[in-house]
């Protein structure tokens, strides 16, 4: 008879190689970040090192739209050398080399060794020495060396000229990619910039690398202002969505997902850092993410990842922190000054899976515009659900109710109908030239297989359910709940729907466990949602959402809701004296507490609280009890440029 210990030790290798059969093990190309491990022994040559030629004063040695990068895996950052850059809507994580600079790494090569990077110039205010600026007609030279067994050879040289001052141009910037298929123990490669005294040269994102033979590829969509219930595959009369209900071949769809805010900003900061709004802080439109939160990009990175974004910039916009961890974020793409953002931002999409997603383990961040006020789509789209008798082909809806002033006058029911069936309108478009696009785009690629790709809202959108049009004005359904289909690699779960509720705090989690990332450090609020398809737990989770007061100087009061189970309860603070009175037609005012049971009341329309006192005082203390523990994060402001007021304006966020 076999001995206890060896069926112990036979069923734990059952089950390890059950779990290692559920998820293939991820296999991470050979890569190393220069910009990370660059220490100060490494800087052979540095004007910066040296301290003479770039100005006296240490702020004005750097570009004026620059910092100091506080991505994760950065091991030092001698003099400062490596920097956040912000050129137009983009920032780049970059090596600042001004002439004449020589940093040297020291590698291992084999025959598929690649160097990818990026070189480029900028001009700006600070860029000159103490003599005057540098001369219209001068550049940099970029130089690659390679040295190995007492030998040298030059691999790459280009010389940028600087953007002539007469032109509104004010950077130069380049790809590149060069293979290096050298079997070379020790090889150390030196990055060279020689040029004019001042000049502000770089290299962007330098990565030695071999590229693995399955690159592995995640992508998150972000949906702005999508609400769950406005999708065919979640029970919608309207094809909205045929291309995202296709998905679900493929998909797993979650039924229940609530967003923790019903606003883009710290939605979105929760979406990428697994925290609740109380941990994060993030509540108003002039705060920032704090620098030392760890985010989905930065574990990425860390893991091997190339991350890149490609944003609508606003409320997402890099100047709220969003960019850390990306080796690229593009605002812009998918912004609201196009009626066609969505195809837009497929299209820039597109365009970079062609030059950079093949061979390498990528990071993909969307997020578009496209729903949000105005509803203004292209043809034959927006009046694809128009009835006959429609007034509007397109809609500025906030401005057509008077601004935020007017967000609570009710419209006749022949509006109504006309507002619903344009923003229906710009979720089919949407569907048909972002999303349907983008999967064939993948498979024609041959990624589609390997990937992970999450299709997410980040709040919902108000149409009058509770006596509001638009949202940041409550915390009922049609604001948080939002949906969440997520393909997984192999098509695991393939045509599953998962009726538990979950939160956007559970995406993150998610990905760093189905990529084997090293496990999250510290505390999150999000949990994988891989334990519910797997069938280790099951069960409705725990979620928050809170709305701050006054956001946007919008006079609402704050409010918090939490779930236990099926039951939700909304917590909102009373207005003060006056606050109602500038509205055209005054804001409901809500009791202070609101119990709902949505297994029998999905509308939310019965207050049960004094029905179940006892759960209302359960969950108040937890409530309180998450607020007391919080910690206590430095306030970081974010300064708004003109750049990203006028897109804030055009949001209707803004006057």
């Amino acid at each position: 008879m076999m001995p206890m210990k060896w069926k112990i030790l036979i069923l734990a290798f059952v089950v390890a190689l059950m779990g290692a059969c559920a998820r293939p093990a991820s296999v991470r190309n050979d890569m190393s970040r220069i910009l990370d491990g660059i220490g100060e022994s490494d800087i052979l040559t540095s004007p910066l090192k040296e301290g003479r030629g770039i100005g006296r004063e240490p702020e004005r040695r750097f570009p004026v739209k620059s910092a100091l990068l506080t991505e994760a895996g950065i091991r030092e950052n001698p003099f400062g050398v490596k920097r956040k850059l912000r050129l137009g809507g983009t920032d780049l994580d970059i090596l600042f080399s001004p002439p004449r600079s020589e940093y040297v790494w020291t590698s291992d090569l084999n025959e598929s060794s690649v160097l990818d990077f990026g070189i480029g110039i900028v001009r700006d205010a600070n860029a000159g020495t103490s003599a005057g600026p540098p001369s219209e007609s001068g550049g940099v030279r970029f130089s690659v060396i390679l040295e190995a067994n007492e030998r040298s050879r030059t691999v790459f040289r280009k010389y940028l000229p600087s953007p002539p001052i007469e032109e509104q141009r004010t950077s130069v910037f380049f790809r590149e990619r060069l293979e290096l298929p050298y079997q070379l123990k020790d090889a150390r490669l030196h990055f060279v910039t020689e040029g004019d005294a001042g000049r502000f040269s770089f290299w962007v994102s330098p990565v030695l690398l071999t590229p693995p033979q399955r690159p592995q590829a995640v992508i998150l969509i972000s949906l702005d202002t999508l609400r769950a219930d406005h999708l065919g595959c979640y029970g919608y009369d309207r094809e909205t969505s045929p291309n995202m209900d296709s998905m679900l071949e493929d998909a797993v769809m979650f039924e229940n997902v609530y967003a923790t805010s019903p606003w883009t900003l710290p939605s979105h900061v929760s979406m990428l850092t697994a925290l609740d709004c109380v941990h994060h802080q993030v509540f108003l439109d002039d705060e920032r993410m704090d620098p030392a939160l760890p985010t989905l990009a930065d574990h990425l990175r860390r893991e091997g990842f190339f991350c890149t974004a490609f944003t609508g910039g606003g409320f997402v916009s890099s100047i709220y922190g969003f960019s850390k961890g990306f080796d690229t974020y593009e605002e812009g793409a998918g912004g609201v000054f196009r009626q066609n953002s969505a195809e837009y931002l497929y299209m820039t999409t597109e365009r970079w899976l062609e030059e950079r997603g093949a061979g390498n383990d990528f990071f993909l961040f969307l997020h578009t515009y496209q729903m949000h006020d105005p509803y203004a789509c292209p043809y034959p789209y927006r009046r694809m659900f128009l009835d006959d008798d429609a007034e509007w082909g397109d809609i500025n809806l906030i401005g057509r109710l008077g601004g935020e002033q007017g967000v609570f006058r009710p419209l006749p029911d022949r509006e109504h109908r006309n507002a619903v069936a344009l923003y229906d309108g710009e979720i089919r478009y949407t569907d048909e030239k972002l999303i349907g696009p983008l999967i064939q785009k993948l498979k024609d690629l041959g990624l589609y297989e390997r990937a992970l790709i999450v299709v997410t809202g980040d709040h919902g959108e108000e149409f009058f359910e509770h006596g509001g049009w638009g949202h940041r004005h409550n915390l009922f359904d049609e604001s948080l709940k939002v949906p969440l289909i997520v393909k997984f690699p192999g098509g695991r779960f393939a045509g599953r729907r998962i009726s538990d509720i979950v939160s956007l705090v559970d995406i993150m989690p998610t990905i760093l466990e189905e990529v084997s990332a090293v496990p999250l450090e510290g505390v999150v609020d999000g949990r994988s949602l891989l334990p519910l398809l797997e069938g280790r737990e099951s069960g409705d989770r725990t979620f928050t959402a809170e709305l701050a007061g006054n956001v946007l100087k919008s006079r609402i009061p704050r409010q918090m809701a939490i779930n236990q189970g099926r039951k939700k309860l909304i917590v909102t603070e009373r207005f003060r004296p006056g606050d109602r009175d500038i509205y055209v037609e005054p804001p409901p005012e809500r009791l202070p507490l609101e119990l709902f049971d949505l297994a029998s009341d999905p509308g939310e329309s019965e207050n049960i609280a004094d029905k179940d006192a006892s759960l209302v005082k359960d969950l108040l203390q937890i409530l309180q009890e998450k607020h007391r523990q919080a910690p206590r994060r430095s306030r970081s402001e974010a300064e708004m440029d003109d750049k990203l007021k006028e897109q804030l304006r055009a949001l209707g966020y803004i006057k």
